[in-house]
């Protein structure tokens, strides 16, 4: 279990560090990217989440999503995602966390290859154990992305889900690190 750990962030970090460089090289001289056909896109990540179930309970899983958006403008985009956490191990018990999000996202152009963001979703997500339950979820995200070429973009990302019990947050908590692409079309 360690080992797989150590892979995904190793890959993570080899995006991060690898996908700038390569989207550098393919710029055109001014150093603007072209910009692809539409502002639609699909979009895939897997890394490691973390469940977090009151004040004493940390648990990890890998987890793996999808989905599919519009990109606005050069600052803004909205998607729809999937996200499914495997096998949290709770003391004997596997749990397993799927989400499903409407996001909005601020893209922060530093650069033409660089583009920080911040982005916010709700949605709603089910509990699978022993009993199905199921809340409204409240998502915040940050990450980088690097545009490989005007078609292909890494995406670096941090995301913090909370499960809601009525109108206040419940003691159900994610945090997840992932790596992925979007695929712009």
């Amino acid at each position: 279990m360690i080992q797989c750990k150590g892979v995904l962030v190793a890959a993570a970090w080899l995006m991060a560090l690898v996908g700038p460089a390569a989207a550098a090289d393919m710029y055109d001289q001014q150093g603007a990217p072209p910009t692809a056909e539409s502002g639609f896109y699909l979009r895939g990540d897997a890394g490691w989440s973390w469940l977090d179930v009151g004040d004493d309970f940390h648990f990890d899983s890998v987890t793996a999503g999808g989905g599919f958006g519009y990109q606005w403008s050069p600052m803004l985009r909205t998607d729809f995602r999937f996200d499914h956490a495997f096998d949290y191990d709770i003391g004997g018990h596997n749990v397993s966390l799927s989400t499903a999000t409407g996001n909005i996202y601020l893209d922060l152009p530093i650069s033409s290859v660089v583009k920080p963001y911040i982005g916010a979703g709700l949605g709603y997500g089910i509990l699978n154990s022993d009993f199905d339950d199921g809340a409204m979820v409240g998502a915040l995200t940050g990450g980088l992305t690097f545009d490989i070429n005007q078609s292909v973009a890494v995406d670096i990302g941090y995301r913090f889900t909370a499960y809601f019990d009525g109108f206040e947050i419940s003691d159900v908590k994610t945090h997840s690190v992932t790596g992925g692409l979007r695929f712009k079309f």
